[in-house]
Parts: C-alpha cells; structure tokens; sequence
C-alpha cells in the first residue's frame, strides 16, 4: 500500500467529520463490479446535490491509490469541491448517516429517462426482457425504491426500507408490425393504432397497494411490515390496424385491378404484461425500550440504558448530543444502470446510460460506537458511552471495488448505556433513536427511573491464626440499612457472593493485619437493581498467649534462673568477689 493510503484516510475523516449532518440509504440487489460505461456520471452534480456530494456518491469507482500530495496542491485545493473530487479519485468516503442526496439524485434522475418510440425498446442492460405476439423486448425494472438501505452482514445483504416509502419503476418496449403485403389480388396492409403502458401496479405479498400508468410510474406503499415481497406488474397494450383489399377481377397480364378492390379493415388487440420482485424488510422502531438512572452518591450525574432492539444510526439526547453506532454507509451506482441498451427489430446498441440510480449501503465498521459531540468548555464530553452489548458477528466482505474496510468482526448493539455529568435530568426524558434508513427514527419516553443507591460494606473477622483468617462480610444500604442480597464481596483473590441476608463468609491464607475488602455489583446499566460499590478494612487480632501461660512461663523462668544464681553467687563468695566484682564488706 503507498504512503499515500494513511493519508487520503486521514483527509477522508477531515471531510466526513465537517459534512456529519449528511445521509446515506439503499437497497438489494447483488453487487456486481461496475459493467461497461464511467463510474461516474458526466451529467452532475444537478438535482440539488452539491458538487462535493456528488463526488461521493458514486463508490464503485476506480480509486487510484497512487496520488501524490502535488494532485491534492499540498492541501491547497481551488474549492472544496475540487478537493472532494481530487479525494473521491484517491478512495470511498463513507457518510456518518444515510444521507438525504441519493433520494434528491434519484428523483431528478429518474424524469430525465426517455422511452425508444415504437419501433425500438430502451433499457438497462440488467433489465428482463420478454416478448408477445406484437409486443416485444417488454420489461418493467424497479429504478429506485426510497427510501432504503442495504445492509451488509456475514450471511449476505438484505435490503431494509421504512414502513412509508415509493418505488419508482421504469417500463419500456417496442411493436413487431407485421410486414405489409403490397403486390397481387390479396393485399394486407398493418399499422399501429394505439399504445401504451396501460398500468403498471405494486404489490406486496399479492396485495395490490398502488398503480399507475406510462413509461415512468411512481409507486407509493404504506405501513409495511416485517419481510415482504414488493412486486411491480407493468400491463403493456396495443391496437393494430389490418386492412385487407381483395380485387375480383384481376389482370394478370398488367398486374392490376380491373375492377373494384373489396377493402375490409380489422383491429388486432394484444397485451403482454411483465413484471420484477425485490423483497425488503421493514426497519420498524417499534421495540424500543429503556429507562433512566440517577445516583445517590452524585445528584449531578446521571445515566440512561436504551434498547434499540434493531440497527440503527445514532442516538439523539438533547439537540446535538447524540451518540453514533458503529455502523456506517456509502453509496454507489445501482447495479446493472452504467449501460443503456437500444433494442429494434434489426440492431442494438449499447452506450453509456444516462440514467443512474444511486443506492445506500451499510456496514459494519472498525470504529466502536463513540460520541462526536465537542467538548464543553470544562474539557468534558456532554455524553459518554458505558457499554454497547448484543450478539458478536463476523463482519462482512465488501465488494473489490469497495474502498472501504469493514470489522473483522463487531458487536451488534442491541443496546447502549450512557451516562453525563453536565446535562440535566430532564434531558434524558426522552431520546431519539434514527434507524438505518434515512428518515426513520422515533422518539421514547424513558419514564423509568432507577436509582443507583449507596452501599456500606462491613467486615468482622472471626477467625484467625499464623496461616488463615476467617471474614464474615456484611453489605447493606446506606440510606435504609437494609441488606443488600445482589453483587459480590472480593477479599484478596477470594470472591464470594451474597446470601439471602446480605451476608459472605471469605477464608483467606496468610492473612495480613489489615485485611481490605470491596463490594461489587453487577454495573448499573446490567441490573434491575444497581448498587454502587463500597469499600471497608478490618484487623486480624493480635496473637498473645493467655495468663496461664503467662503464668507457667514465668514460674519455669524462675525455676530455671534460681539455681544458676546461687551458683554464680556461691563462686563469686569463695572467690572473695573477685568474679562479680563484689567483695564480702563484713
């Protein structure tokens, strides 16, 4: 990898970092590389979609890793929006959310499509075609369903879209007029009355919920739920005129009509109806739950656990506090769209599409869930996250033409706990949880309060002697008094839980004077109950002997002593004092 790498990274985060508040969303389709034709359209940005946006948009492109800083002008780029080009070029910048400009794109987009007229079909080179009796290389192809987003997983991609949202479908084909018959007595002659696309209608599960009509239809569904099959059913028809002239009285000789010709004039109806599927799965917020937390050692803290219950983006708590999950998104061109193809009846065509969908992916990323807010004026972040827990996943592959990496593996977090010391308690009230796809969030009441109460940890040693020691612990809460019967007491490495009494009984070796010991419990985001942990100290008891054996020691000292003094003393008289020192004065 080039010493390049590093730093094309480092601008991408620069630019993600600046442009937080833009979205990403998409669908799911199988990811092909690109198929003949530019990455990137020449026809943006338009639409509404900036120029610095529309660089990033376009993902599967060829990403030349080699620019040197001289193609970035040392960081001294005309315009920002030359410097996202010049970046998009180096690698894929992901979007913090799902961004909002690949619904604008594609709603341009989508009006600037144009059939082929009658007599030839026009459609992208990953469309069906089917044909009819006059109705030929018929389709109907599902351009854009919005708003969506696919996802990225281990076991593959699954496409989620909101429980509102509209597909916009594209239908085109061309009529097989059947040659006309011009010499002898019979003659035939076939022109093409009317047609159309005469309905195109969605589905879901076999349930018609929306229809229109023509080339360009756009398709509206509500209140989706769970996995659901969308089916699009375009219904094209067509009138020919068949006039017939037979002469009665023909001349062979001058191959003409003598006579009157016997005109009779037909109309031949046909239809042929085509259709495409997609199954989505709806991206409801519906089980949302939490509560708040407040501590009694600390009025000015407090904390909130939020259970998402699905993927989502971030987690809004007060204006622009808002926590970001670890997944992240980008966007790239709808497969099967970078080539338009002509169909007639004696040639095709193949050039670049004009027409291009976008759509929004999401993956797991290597960053962990964190908190993009500044810091106050304190040096403190308004929000921190605790934890992030549920089910640990293997992360995916992206496809090769992807310039991003995703986790190797990653922790779907299903749930999230917070706490602050700078916002207030009316704060965490009520929070908002935006889901992966763009658009989606709802807002919950954490009316739930628990309280994180204070503990008093008290230790007694009973027991003990040169190599053991025998601690009964005792935990209860400050405020009541009351036993705390949950969490564990650690003395040493000795760890045992509490009873039913709020009572543990440690033995440990070699015990010390001072024996410290410390009660823990589960963290407050983890129980229905959270304790805080506290803390105590107590002495062994000092090892005399009793006054018995006092006694006896100084009674067998004496003996021992006694004897041993009137020798001395016996030798020091006959030596005339010449061994202590002492002479005999009388």
């Amino acid at each position: 990898m080039s010493a390049l790498r590093p730093m094309a990274a480092v601008l991408a985060l620069l630019l993600v970092s600046s442009t937080a508040g833009i979205v990403v969303a998409g669908g799911m389709d199988a990811i092909t590389s690109p198929d003949s034709g530019d990455a990137v359209p020449n026809d943006g940005p338009a639409y509404g979609v900036n120029n610095s946006t529309f660089q990033r948009l376009w993902s599967e492109d060829v990403d030349n890793g080699t620019l040197s800083a001289d193609d970035f002008d040392n960081g001294t780029a005309s315009s920002r929006a030359e410097f996202a080009h010049r970046l998009a070029r180096s690698t894929d910048i992901p979007f913090a959310r799902p961004p909002q400009a690949p619904d604008d794109w594609n709603t341009g987009d989508f009006g600037d499509y144009n059939p082929g007229g009658r007599h030839s079909s026009v459609h992208p080179s990953g469309a069906s075609l089917e044909d009819g009796a006059y109705i030929k290389d018929a389709y109907v192809s599902i351009f854009a369903t919005q708003p969506s987003t696919i996802l990225h997983q281990t076991n593959g991609t699954t496409q989620y879209v909101a429980p509102d949202g509209q597909v916009r479908a594209l239908s085109d084909y061309r009529i097989a007029v059947p040659e006309d018959d011009q010499n002898g007595s019979h003659r035939e002659r076939w022109s093409i009355d009317r047609t159309r696309v005469e309905s195109v209608t969605l589905s879901a599960d076999r349930q018609s919920i929306d229809s229109g009509s023509g080339h360009q239809a756009t398709l509206q569904f509500t209140n989706l739920s769970g996995s659901t099959q969308l089916t699009v059913e375009a219904t094209i028809t067509v009138t020919l005129r068949h006039v017939t002239l037979n002469c009665s009285d023909w001349n062979t000789s001058v191959s003409s009509c003598g006579g009157d010709w016997n005109r009779e004039v037909e109309t031949r109806e046909a239809s042929k109806t085509v259709s495409t599927s997609q199954t989505v799965v709806v991206n409801r917020l519906s089980d949302i739950a939490g509560n708040r937390v407040q501590f009694e050692a600390n009025e000015d803290r407090v904390g909130a656990v939020i259970h998402p219950n699905t993927e989502w983006s971030t987690i809004t708590v007060e204006d622009d506090i808002q926590a970001r999950s670890n997944w992240w998104f980008y966007t790239a061109g709808k497969s099967g769209w970078q080539t338009v193809v002509t169909s007639t009846a004696t040639n095709t065509s193949r050039a670049i599409s004009l027409v291009r969908p976008v759509q929004i992916h999401a993956f797991p990323s290597q960053q962990a869930p964190y908190v993009p807010t500044d810091l106050t004026d304190h040096g403190e972040r308004p929000l921190a996250i605790e934890e992030t827990w549920g089910t640990e996943q293997a992360g995916p592959s992206l496809p090769p033409n992807i310039d991003l990496e995703s986790a190797d593996s990653y922790v779907n977090a299903d749930s999230i706990a917070v706490s602050s010391t700078t916002l207030d308690k009316t704060d965490l009230q009520e929070v908002t949880v935006h889901g992966i796809v763009r658009g989606q969030s709802r807002t919950v009441s954490l009316s739930e309060q628990q309280t994180v109460r204070e503990t008093n940890l008290s230790l007694t040693v009973t027991d003990a002697n040169a190599t053991h020691a025998v601690v009964r612990a005792t935990v209860t809460e400050t405020a009541t008094g009351d036993a705390v019967t949950t969490g564990r007491v650690i003395i040493e490495n000795q760890t045992a839980v509490l009873n039913n009494s709020g009572m543990a009984v440690i033995t440990i070796s070699n015990p010390a004077i001072i024996v410290r010991g410390q009660y823990a419990s589960a963290p407050w985001w983890r129980t229905d109950q959270p304790y805080a942990t506290s803390e105590d100290v107590a002495k062994t008891p000092a090892d005399f002997p009793d006054l018995q054996s006092l006694i006896q020691l100084a009674v067998v000292t004496m003996l021992w002593f006694i004897p041993l003094a009137a020798l001395v003393f016996g030798f020091n008289y006959m030596s005339d004092g010449a061994l202590l020192g002492l002479s005999n004065q009388s």
